[in-house]
C-alpha cells in the first residue's frame, strides 16, 4: 500500500480537487496525509472563523488518516518566502510519500500556485525517491486562468465514491458553494466528474495532470 500526501492551500481544496479519489484510495487501504496552509477565510473582511475546524469531519468522511494545518496569511502567501513554505512542508512530513497530490501550477489563486511550486521544490528529484506527483483541478481557480493549460491525462474511477465528495462539500464547506451556473456549484462539480468520466468510458471520474512519474 502507498503513503499518500495531499497539499492544499485552503481547507476545501483537497475536496474540490481530489476528494472522491482520496475516498477511493482510502477504501483501498492506502494511508493518506493532508497538509493545509491557511484558514481559507482570513482574507475576507466578514469572516472570523476559519475552515480548519471542519477538517476532523472532512477526514472522517474521506478516510484521511492525518492532517496538519498551517497559519500562513490567506490569499497572501506571496508575502511569505518560498523557503518558509518549504520548511513548513518538510516539518510536517516525517515519511517518504509514494504519491503526491498538489495544486496545478497555473491556478489563478496565488496561494494555490505557491503551494504547487513549494511541492515541486521540496520533492525535487533525489536519488532513491520514486514519487508520483499529480496536480488537481480546483473549480473557480484553475478554470479562471485562461492560460492555466490544465492538461489532464490521468483518470481515477470515482463512481463508488463521488457521493463522499458531495457529502463533504454540503456538510463541511457549504459556505464555499455557489448557485448554478457558478463553476463552484454542486451541479457543475458533478458535471465535471461526469464529463471527465465520459472522456474515458466511465460514469464518474476525477482527472489529474501527471507532473512526474518514474518508471523502473
Amino acid at each position: 500500500m502507498s503513503d499518500i500526501l495531499v497539499l492544499a492551500a485552503h481547507p476545501d481544496d483537497e475536496t474540490l480537487g481530489c476528494g472522491a479519489t482520496l475516498a477511493k484510495l482510502s477504501q483501498e487501504g492506502h494511508k493518506i496525509n493532508l497538509i493545509t496552509f491557511t484558514d481559507g477565510v482570513g482574507a475576507r473582511n466578514n469572516s472570523s472563523s476559519g475552515r480548519s475546524k471542519q477538517l476532523d469531519r472532512v477526514c472522517d468522511i474521506l478516510g484521511i488518516a492525518h492532517y496538519s494545518c498551517g497559519a500562513f496569511p490567506d490569499n497572501k502567501m506571496d508575502t511569505v518566502s518560498m523557503l518558509e513554505v518549504c520548511k513548513f512542508i518538510e516539518s510536517n512530513v516525517n515519511f517518504t510519500p509514494n504519491i503526491i497530490f498538489t495544486h496545478h501550477p497555473g491556478c489563478l489563486n496565488i496561494d494555490h500556485s505557491i503551494v504547487s511550486r513549494a511541492t515541486l521544490t521540496v520533492f525535487r528529484p533525489q536519488y532513491g525517491r520514486h514519487q508520483e506527483i499529480y496536480s488537481y483541478y480546483v473549480p473557480s481557480s484553475t478554470d479562471y486562468n485562461p492560460l492555466a493549460n490544465f492538461n489532464g491525462n490521468v483518470y481515477f474511477d470515482v463512481n463508488k465514491t463521488m457521493d463522499k465528495k458531495i457529502q463533504v462539500l454540503k456538510e463541511c464547506y457549504e459556505e464555499e458553494l455557489r448557485n448554478f451556473p457558478h463553476t463552484r456549484s454542486i451541479e457543475n462539480i458533478i458535471n465535471l466528474m461526469q464529463v471527465w468520466g465520459a472522456e474515458v468510458g466511465l460514469a464518474y471520474a476525477e482527472k489529474f495532470q501527471l507532473l512526474r512519474k518514474i518508471l523502473r
